[in-house]
């Protein structure tokens, strides 16, 4: 039976030699460059009752799209509409990580793969799809509904790298 640390031996020997990875600030947690694309890689234990397993190792895969997109109902409508037709990953927005003020959100890119029998092949391929559809997101919210593009963005400073 898998557990957490397990996953996250696998995940590390797949991740190992093919991905410019570093060690996440959150324990099971790794952070991948795919390009201009920074993939988050959590993992972490649910109850998920089977008859083949009494747990399930979640690896959840997610990157950041927009910060500071102004809350609207055009926004969140487009998400409903669209996360349906998404084969990979779904759209949220959270509160902004940025701006103080009430309205505004981020929008993440999010993605979960069951770990218990992750196999190379699906992590690698999850990586390079979501690294793939995160550039083409990250033109079409920010060309749609605005925002602070992520690269504008030194998250260990200040904007445009002030």
């Amino acid at each position: 039976m898998s557990d957490v640390i397990s996953v996250n031996k696998k995940v590390s020997e797949f991740l190992c030699g093919r991905w410019e990875t570093s060690v996440g600030a959150e324990e099971n947690s790794w952070i991948v460059e795919y390009e201009s694309v920074s993939i988050y890689l959590r993992i972490r234990e649910i109850e998920w009752f089977t008859d083949n397993w009494d747990n399930a190792i979640v690896v959840e895969l997610s990157s950041i799209i927009l910060f500071d997109v102004e809350c609207s109902s055009k926004l969140f409508e487009h998400i409903a509409r669209t996360n349906g037709d998404s084969l990979f990953g779904a759209i949220f927005a959270t509160a902004s990580s940025w701006n103080e003020t009430e309205g505004y959100c981020d929008l993440v890119m999010n993605h979960r793969l069951m770990g218990n029998d992750l196999t190379k092949d699906e992590l690698n391929l999850s990586i390079v799809a979501l690294g793939v559809v995160m550039e083409e997101f990250r033109k079409e919210y920010l060309e749609m509904f605005g925002g602070t593009p992520v690269n504008d963005v030194d998250i260990f400073g200040d904007e445009n790298g002030d």
